[in-house]
C-alpha cells in the first residue's frame, strides 16, 4: 500500500508541476506576429499605373533617396534595400533601416505596392585605455577600444516614412506616364 501511495504521489506531484509550468505560462510575443494588432498601418497603397511603369519608379526613388538594393527580383516582384543614416542629433547613434518592397498586379493599370521596414539603432563608443602610476593614477592612454551596442530593433510603424515612399513613387509613375503621352510614336 505504501509503494502505491508514494508511486501516486509523484505522479500526482508532476501533473501539478506541469500544469503549474505550462498551464500559467502567457504566449511570448512572437507568437502574435501575424495577429490584427501587429499590422502596419498605411504601409500599402495602390499606383495607378501598370506593373513595368510602377517597378522602374520604384527603383529609381529607392536609388534616388540613397538606399542601397540588395536584391531586385523581377520575377516574383519583391525589392530588398537597406539605408544607413547617422542620427542628426547625436553623432554616438546610427540607424540601419531594412526594407521590403512587394509589388502586385491588381489590373492592367494598378498596381498595388506594399512595403515593410525594419530599423536598428546602433550606440557607438569610443573610449581610451589608460597607463596607471601605481595602479592609481592615469598617465597616458595606450590604446583605443571602439565599441558598438544595439539599443534598439524593431519594425518602423511610422506611416509617415511610407506616405513619403508611395508619394514619391506616385510622383514618378506620373511623370513617366506624361512623358510616353508626349512622346512620338514611332
Amino acid at each position: 500500500m505504501k509503494t502505491n501511495l508514494t508511486k501516486f504521489s509523484r505522479v500526482a506531484l508532476i501533473l501539478a508541476l506541469n500544469l503549474l509550468c505550462f498551464g500559467c505560462s502567457t504566449p511570448t510575443t512572437q507568437d502574435h506576429a501575424f495577429s490584427e494588432q501587429n499590422k502596419i498601418k498605411g504601409n500599402s497603397d495602390s499606383i495607378s499605373a501598370p506593373m513595368d511603369v510602377t517597378w522602374g519608379s520604384v527603383l529609381e526613388v529607392i536609388a534616388e533617396r540613397g538606399w542601397l538594393v540588395q536584391q531586385a527580383d523581377t520575377k516574383s516582384h519583391v525589392i530588398l534595400c537597406t539605408r544607413e543614416i547617422r542620427d542628426e542629433d547625436d553623432k554616438d547613434l546610427s540607424h540601419t533601416l531594412s526594407a521590403t518592397v512587394t509589388l502586385v498586379p491588381v489590373s492592367e493599370q494598378i498596381t498595388h505596392v506594399i512595403a515593410a521596414a525594419n530599423e536598428t539603432t546602433e550606440m557607438h563608443k569610443k573610449s581610451h585605455d589608460w597607463w596607471h602610476l601605481l595602479w592609481l593614477i592615469p598617465l597616458f592612454p595606450t590604446g583605443t577600444e571602439y565599441t558598438t551596442v544595439v539599443v534598439n530593433r524593431d519594425t518602423v510603424h511610422n506611416p509617415q516614412l511610407y506616405q513619403d515612399f508611395f508619394d514619391a513613387v506616385t510622383k514618378r509613375c506620373n511623370e513617366k506616364k506624361a512623358l510616353s503621352a508626349t512622346a512620338p510614336a514611332p
